[in-house]
């Protein structure tokens, strides 16, 4: 039997001693790369969470914007109904492009509106001469042009559901045309529908496509 001399004991406790803290580095040494990797996913995470949100920013698409003119009226129209492909039954003489008179009331009718309207004549120059020396006119207002209105009948007509109605003066306080809301037109009807000429144009289906103010004079 061998007996461990005093360097022997000394040398087996530096090789255990050194056995020891190898591992104890090793140990350190792991934790240290799993922490790096830690961080690394972490950076790595809060970097893709910022691109992400940028490319969010970035690619978000803004409403579509609308054009409005300097009187608050919108520059162009707002989407409308399919426009028709039958007859507007508007009581019209076939072939009939535009018309002068005056609206006197509108009505809903399914989803169509449907005008009362008054034909009129407008006569200038010597046509108007004429018409106020007989009816006892001045020919200062003769000279202005003379609307005329000799028959008492009705017609009805159909607007176009994407009618454009333009004013001027009475409409639009404005001494050039201006487009306006169909449904300012269609409040003036009730106080001066009577008294404001207007020119109509029509389709070859027979809608009300346009309706302007008159502006004599």
């Amino acid at each position: 039997m061998l007996v461990p001399t005093p360097q022997d004991e000394v040398r087996q406790v530096a090789e255990s001693s050194n056995g020891r803290h190898e591992v104890g580095h090793r140990v350190m040494l792991a934790v240290l790369v799993l922490a790096a990797v830690a961080l690394v996913g972490l950076g790595a995470g809060f970097l893709m969470s910022v691109a992400g949100g940028a490319s969010d920013v970035t690619t978000t698409e803004r409403p579509p914007s609308t054009g409005v003119s300097s009187r608050g009226v919108p520059a162009t129209a707002p989407p409308t109904a399919p426009r028709p492909t039958v007859p507007a039954g508007s009581e019209i003489e076939p072939g009939r492009t535009q018309d002068l008179g005056f609206m006197l009331g509108a009505r809903s009718a399914g989803n169509k509106i449907n005008v009362a309207f008054d034909r009129v004549q407008l006569l200038r120059g010597k046509a108007a001469q004429a018409y106020a020396r007989k009816h006892r006119i001045s020919q200062e207002t003769a000279k202005r042009g003379l609307i005329v209105n000799e028959n008492p009948k009705t017609r009805n007509l159909v607007l176009a559901p994407d009618v454009r109605v333009l004013g001027a003066v009475r409409l639009a306080a404005s001494s050039d045309l201006e487009q306006v809301p169909l449904q300012t037109l269609l409040d003036a009807l009730d106080q001066i529908g009577g008294s404001l000429p207007l020119e109509l144009k029509y389709d070859r289906l027979g809608y009300v496509v346009e309706v302007r103010e008159k502006i004599l004079g």
